[in-house]
């Protein structure tokens, strides 16, 4: 009974410290450097979908819905198609399918990096959350183009993947940007294209945890260790 009687004030303790608003979704992100970089890129549509607050920060659920082997299922099933928007012939079905015999993939649980000759490509699930809002996880994905001899100049696509189920991932290019020595062009901006939404899902407390984003000094310094961002609740 002592123990039953812990346990329910641990839970309760848990839940007053991390509960989080009902209008908020929320935003498992596996890479929280470059979720920053992509809630800040796309700073409208992030808080009118209420992924961040007016400081950028964001909520993640308590429990992990988070895969296991995201960057070898976007090798295997991401099309690349949003890549060649203006292709006359036709583009292979998957990131896989396009690979040369002498291609180089390197699989890190959420990332995979692509060298096929002198081109790489990273792609990488970012975060997970429900962009559209219709009660069922979707993925936030960067992949970025380049070449090997010339690492800082690059071009990167913020994606959003909406349906997982299909044998072929086909997602909605949110934004494109070209990087050439530091230097960051906005190609193409469709973040602000609304995809169809459902009614808000209300979320109970205990249900997340807030992550704070880190100030603009702090931020540079993060995204070159490529470390993730650390978590704390409301009421610190």
């Amino acid at each position: 009974m002592k123990r039953l009687c812990a346990c329910l004030a641990l839970c309760a303790g848990l839940g007053l410290t991390s509960c989080a608003p009902q209008d908020c979704r929320m935003v498992e992100a596996l890479n929280g450097g470059q979720f920053v970089a992509m809630s800040r890129a796309m700073r409208p549509v992030m808080l009118k979908k209420n992924m961040v607050d007016k400081d950028g920060n964001w909520y993640s659920p308590m429990f992990s819905s988070r895969p296991a082997d995201a960057g070898k299922i976007l090798v295997d099933r991401l099309s690349p198609a949003f890549r060649f928007p203006h292709a006359r012939v036709a583009v292979a079905p998957t990131f896989r399918a396009m690979l040369s015999p002498e291609a180089k993939v390197t699989l890190e649980d959420s990332r995979a990096t692509i060298e096929d000759g002198m081109n790489r490509v990273t792609l990488e699930l970012v975060a997970v959350t429900d962009w559209n809002n219709d009660g069922v996880d979707d993925w936030l994905v960067l992949c970025r183009s380049g070449y090997i001899d010339t690492p800082r100049r690059f071009r990167e696509y913020y994606l959003v993947i909406i349906d997982l189920k299909t044998p072929v991932l086909q997602p909605y290019v949110l934004m494109v940007l070209d990087h050439v020595y530091n230097r960051v062009t906005v190609q193409n901006d469709a973040s602000a294209g609304e995809l169809v939404e459902s009614s808000a899902v209300e979320y109970m407390q205990g249900q997340a945890v807030v992550t704070q984003a880190p100030d603009s000094r702090s931020m540079k310094k993060k995204l070159e260790e490529g470390s993730s961002l650390k978590e704390s609740s409301l009421s610190r």
